[in-house]
C-alpha cells in the first residue's frame, strides 16, 4: 500500500502526567534520524510507520526567529571576521611524510 504526501504524518504526542513522550511517523526522514542520530528502537512497527517513545526532555518548545538590527549585524560581521576561523598552519596531508622519499 502506498501513501501520498498528506498521509505520510508525523505525529509527536506527550501531556504533563508523564515523563515520556511518542512520536508516530510514516516519514522516512524522521524514521531514519530517530534510529540513526537520536538511537532509539521502536516500540511498534507497521508496514508503513513506527512508533517510538523518548524522554519528554528532549522536546523544546518552538521560540520566534531572532531579528536582529542591520547595527547587530555589523557587530556580529566584524566580531567574526577578528577570529580565525581555520589556522593557518595546516597538518601534512595523507602520503606527505615531512622528510625523504615515499616509495
Amino acid at each position: 500500500m502506498r501513501l501520498s504526501k498528506y498521509e505520510k504524518e508525523t505525529i509527536i504526542n506527550f501531556n504533563q502526567g508523564e515523563d515520556t513522550a511518542s512520536i508516530y511517523t510514516c516519514s522516512k526522514a524522521w524514521i531514519r534520524h530517530c534510529e540513526k542520530v537520536l538511537k532509539l528502537k521502536p516500540t511498534t512497527v507497521y508496514s508503513y510507520a513506527r512508533e517510538y517513545e523518548f524522554p519528554k526532555a528532549w522536546i523544546r518548545k518552538p521560540r520566534k526567529p531572532r531579528k536582529l538590527s542591520e547595527t547587530t549585524k555589523i557587530k556580529l560581521r566584524q566580531r567574526l571576521s577578528q577570529k580565525p576561523i581555520l589556522s593557518r598552519v595546516t597538518p601534512n596531508t595523507v602520503g606527505e611524510s615531512g622528510g625523504g622519499d615515499a616509495r
